[in-house]
Formats: structure tokens, C-alpha cells, sequence
């Protein structure tokens, strides 16, 4: 890997450059870069947390809908499919979607994806903050530079 390493991957050797202007453009196009790498890693996990949370809220629904229909009086003893009470046929399907929700739920605590957006986002607010502080700080001397600092 090291062979292959890109340019964006190494660390900047601000021997490289001959003024302030260019390393503050280096500081700022790497910053970039790296803001939009966590911006990618921040969708990534968003769009995972919201995979397992909207199937296992959809299930849960239906658990409370189905659950109130198997307790109350709407299924009469006397309905059935084929051989089997559809009151039994409910409460299988009530029992697996709570397994659902529960793994689910295993899933979502064991590869925590909100933790992970979470800490991609600050780094997206910090990443674009110093790169409007460099951007500042870089108008701000060529705004005042004189002959010595070009």
C-alpha cells in the first residue's frame, strides 16, 4: 500500500511550497478533500441506521395492530384457514415479528451506525469551519500582501 499511496495521503511538507498563499491553498484543498470523504461516510451511515429503523418500526406497527385484533373480539373461535384458527395464525405472526424487532434491534446496537454518523457529521462541521477560517485567513493576506509576500 505504501508504493500506491496517493498524494492526498501523504502528509504535507510545507518545505514543498515557496509562499504562505500555497500552503494555505494545500491546507485548504486537503481539508476539502477530507470533508468530503466524511460527508460520504456520513450518508453511508445514515442510509444503513434508516435500513434496519424503518422495517423494524413498520413491524412494530403491525405488532400493535395485530396484537390488539388477537385480544379483542374481532376473530371469532370459529374463523379459520384451512385447519388452523386465524387467532393462532395472528399470534405466530405477532411472535415472529417481535423476533424480527429484536434482531433487528441486536443488529442496530451491535454496528451502531448512529454513533459512527454522528461522529462523521462533527467532523464534516469542524472540517468545513477550518476551511472558512483558512479561507478568512487566506483573503485576509492577499487582501494585505505587499510586494515581499508574493
Amino acid at each position: 500500500m505504501g508504493v500506491f499511496m496517493g498524494i492526498q495521503d501523504r502528509q504535507l511538507d510545507f518545505e514543498d511550497f515557496s509562499s504562505d498563499t500555497e500552503k494555505l491553498s494545500a491546507i485548504l484543498k486537503r481539508c476539502e478533500v477530507s470533508s468530503q470523504k466524511h460527508k460520504l461516510c456520513y450518508e453511508y451511515y445514515r442510509s444503513r441506521k434508516f435500513a434496519l429503523l424503518h422495517p423494524s418500526v413498520i413491524a412494530c406497527i403491525a405488532i400493535g395492530i395485530l396484537g390488539f385484533v388477537v385480544t379483542t373480539d374481532a376473530i371469532k373461535r370459529h374463523m379459520k384457514l384451512g385447519d388452523v384458527q386465524v387467532e393462532d395464525i395472528l399470534t405466530l405472526v405477532v411472535g415472529f415479528l417481535g423476533f424480527f424487532v429484536g434482531m433487528t434491534t441486536l443488529l442496530m446496537n451491535q454496528w451502531d451506525f448512529g454513533s459512527r454518523e454522528s461522529m462523521h457529521l462533527s467532523a464534516i462541521v469542524e472540517l468545513e469551519s477550518l476551511g472558512d477560517r483558512i479561507r478568512f485567513w487566506k483573503m485576509d493576506r492577499q487582501g494585505g500582501a505587499g510586494p515581499d509576500d508574493e
